[in-house]
């Protein structure tokens, strides 16, 4: 069967159908060829072995109907595209019930108008001047279509559908007005709300909102009530976060009969097993954020439940830690595990071994990162002004970046910081009136949102939570050629925060005046201020990647990933991506060339190695895994200043770090006062999103970037002999 999978179809063309009148075919790249039945025959079977298939007539029988077709269709030898024949393929896959061949065949033909980045093959009228990938994101994900599934709105339409939708909640002449203004900071990519926004805006139960929190009982029968409400969220877009710390440990009494309780890990993995059993509108599943506060009994089970690759794929866990922990695991001393349904101390521990646990399995699985409700919850305007009187909040959404009470949900929006360079300085006056602007659109999210329970729209029109965040930190930095891990940049994030909260701030103060503060505010730090705003929070900094995709630059407050990459996104498929300021940044240089990005390809997409490349721009253009953790956490904290919610931001270690970092990192991260912390080790996940190349000493195997296979040399260039794809660049 390995002989078979190996081998080649070949045909005898005296004998097979392939004598078709078709005689040539215009490829996607332009190129004419001689039509060839083989190539067709190939195809499919290639597919079909990709799935599992073994019979290989079948896909010469299936070939050869499609070339029957065409046969009809051009008896006069006409030129025929690339394009029909994979349509007609296509159909033909399908229509003999050949579904996952054909699926497999689709992501075949899409990967390859990836490679060749043409726009008309998308089917989109491009109003407004958008890379392939941002178009293709969007034809994906967020543009409207009709009855048919057809796409019928241009990226332009849709910015028009999301500012008039919300400006409609304003009154009279300031609908217009308000549109206008909405319409102008998203147009020119200023400012975007959060993709359930882009998806769901206009619709007749517009969900719009990103993030929820769930209280959790020790109550089997409120177990279930939760599960429930929240999967109805999860099914119309939005991802949830749990503290499962008042759940009895696993073993412990129900009804008073010993052994018999599925304990907290149990609980999460029934909620993750809910969560992929929905798709959000923008085709992707929902995620969880499972909270367990590092002082209860069944901690060590919990920091450990990942550790088989793929367990709780929709779920990251985090540990609730606290200042009394985390001087607990410094000095070494004991720890007190206690029973929730008790109240009673069950064991005692050394702080250390839970912290070092910890550590153990981030470093080899990523998970848990770290919620510290220390720091979030201070009783300040900066951290949980509603502490006094509701306590302290425990928990928060999937990536960590917003603390939410019961029930409580926040909209997104983002900034994009690259349209505030001007002359290589930072536009602060700019970033103010477009925040005065942001704030506005993102009060009227809530006001314009459905949501499927109740007890979540009263809560969140009591909170009036917002979270405005940004992308494009590091392209930013770049234009201002300010290097990602200096201190001039620490400085300018602190001072960016600053301005964006204080900016946000007053504009929710002011539209308070006009709409009235948010309902709780009497039991607020604010109850006896001057200035009440509409808002309980402002700002938060997500990860932003379908807004950064959207707006054509980096994600959120990270570094650059890469200068050169492929993210898998979509079941399959993958875009390619070179940095286009870095290009930009090669060719005034007049050292850009194919055969360097293909050997900042094999270097991780990094170019702090390469000779060609001169130390100016390597300062500048560092990539995630060139800059040193510390400098990461550094980074976070600084935007962490100002920041009213929390921060998502990725802590990138090269893949020899060890466990020991891991802890040096969450120490750091608890002392400078971040609110949460995740780290990644590079190659920890077998999918990551991001491709980084080759090994540190990569050998090119000159492999086709459309199809995977190895290329064959064609004189001084490289051929595909299963999709043509031919290259002279290697």
């Amino acid at each position: 069967m390995a002989a078979l999978a190996n081998r080649k179809i070949t045909t005898n063309k005296t004998t097979e159908i392939g004598l078709s009148e078709v005689k040539m075919v215009v490829k996607l790249s332009g190129v004419t060829q001689e039509f060839s039945p083989v190539k067709i025959i190939n195809s499919i079977w290639m597919a079909a072995k990709k799935v599992g298939g073994k019979d290989e007539n079948l896909a010469r029988i299936l070939g050869n109907e499609v070339v029957t077709v065409l046969r009809g269709r051009y008896p006069d030898g006409e030129t025929i595209t690339t394009a029909e024949i994979g349509e007609l393929v296509e159909k033909t896959l399908i229509e003999k019930g050949h579904a996952k061949t054909a699926q497999e065949y689709i992501r075949y033909r899409e990967n390859k108008k990836h490679f060749l980045q043409d726009k008309s093959t998308l089917g989109i009228k491009d109003d407004i001047g958008l890379s392939y990938n941002t178009l293709y994101i969007l034809k994906r994900r967020y543009l409207k279509r009709d009855e048919k599934g057809e796409i019928n709105e241009t990226p332009a339409g849709m910015i028009g559908r999301v500012a008039s939708f919300l400006a409609g909640v304003e009154k009279g002449k300031k609908q217009k007005y308000w549109q206008n203004k909405f319409y102008d900071i998203m147009i020119n990519f200023q400012f975007l709300p959060g993709t359930r926004t882009l998806a769901n805006a206009g619709k007749i139960s517009p969900q719009l909102a990103n993030c929820f929190v769930w209280p959790m009982e020790d109550d089997i029968n409120f177990v279930f009530d939760i599960l429930h409400k929240s999967t109805l969220i999860k099914k119309h877009g939005g991802g949830c976060g749990y503290n499962f710390s008042k759940i009895r440990p696993e073993g412990d009494a129900v009804a008073g009969i010993p052994d018999l309780a599925a304990g907290p890990v149990k609980m999460i993995e029934m909620f993750n097993l809910m969560t992929s059993l929905f798709r959000q509108e923008g085709k992707y599943e929902s995620g969880n954020m499972a909270i367990l506060n590092a002082s209860h009994p069944d901690i060590f089970n919990f920091i450990s439940s990942k550790q088989n690759d793929g367990y709780l794929s929709k779920t990251n866990i985090s540990v609730g830690i606290t200042d009394e922990f985390m001087e607990a695991v410094i000095k070494e001393k004991d720890w007190n595990l206690i029973n929730p349904r008790t109240g009673e101390i069950v064991n005692v521990v050394n702080a250390k071994s839970v912290f070092e646990l910890m550590s153990t399995m981030a470093w080899q699985t990523g998970d848990p990162g770290i919620i510290n409700l220390s720091a979030i919850n201070k009783g300040t305007a900066l951290a949980n002004p509603l502490l006094r009187k509701y306590g302290p909040i425990m928990a928060t959404n999937p990536c960590g970046e917003v603390p939410l009470y019961p029930y409580e949900s926040c909209n997104l929006g983002y900034v994009n910081f690259t349209k505030f360079v001007k002359n290589k300085k930072f536009d602060f006056n700019g970033l103010e009136e477009v925040m005065g602007i942001a704030v506005r659109l993102m009060d009227n999210v809530i006001e314009a949102s459905w949501f499927p329970v109740s007890e979540v729209d009263a809560s969140v029109r009591s909170h009036r939570r917002l979270g405005i965040g940004a992308v494009g930190w590091a392209d930013a930095l770049a234009a201002m050629e300010i290097p990602y891990d200096s201190e001039p940049a620490f400085a300018l994030a602190e001072k960016v925060t600053k301005t964006m909260y204080k900016s946000a701030f007053f504009a929710s103060v002011a539209i308070a005046k006009e709409k009235g503060p948010f309902p709780l505010v009497k039991k607020s730090y604010w109850a006896d201020k001057k200035e009440k705003p509409r808002n309980v929070a402002l700002l938060t900094f997500p990860p932003s990647s379908g807004n950064a995709v959207i707006c054509e630059t980096t994600f959120g407050i990270e570094p650059y990933f890469a200068l050169a990459y492929e993210q898998n996104v979509l079941e399959g498929m993958r875009l390619k991506t070179i940095v286009p300021t870095f290009v930009e940044a090669l060719k005034k240089r007049g050292i850009y060339s194919e055969t360097l990005i293909q050997k900042i390809i094999d270097n991780h997409g990094s170019v702090q190695n390469l000779d060609e490349i001169p130390d100016d721009l390597k300062k500048i253009f560092k990539v995630a895994h060139d800059i040193d953790w510390r400098d990461h956490i550094k980074m976070q904290s600084s935007f962490q200043k100002w920041t009213d919610n929390a921060i998502t931001k990725t802590i990138n270690m090269p893949s020899d770090t060890t466990p020991d970092d891991i802890e040096e990192a969450y120490i750091m991260a608890w002392k400078l006062g971040c609110k949460g912390l995740t780290v990644y080790r590079d190659k920890t996940k077998s999918d990551q999103v991001f491709e980084f190349g080759g090994s540190k000493n990569p050998v090119f195997t000159k492999k086709c970037p459309t199809c995977g296979i190895k290329l064959k040399k064609d004189g001084k260039c490289y051929k595909c002999e299963r999709c043509g794809f031919s290259t002279c660049e290697l």
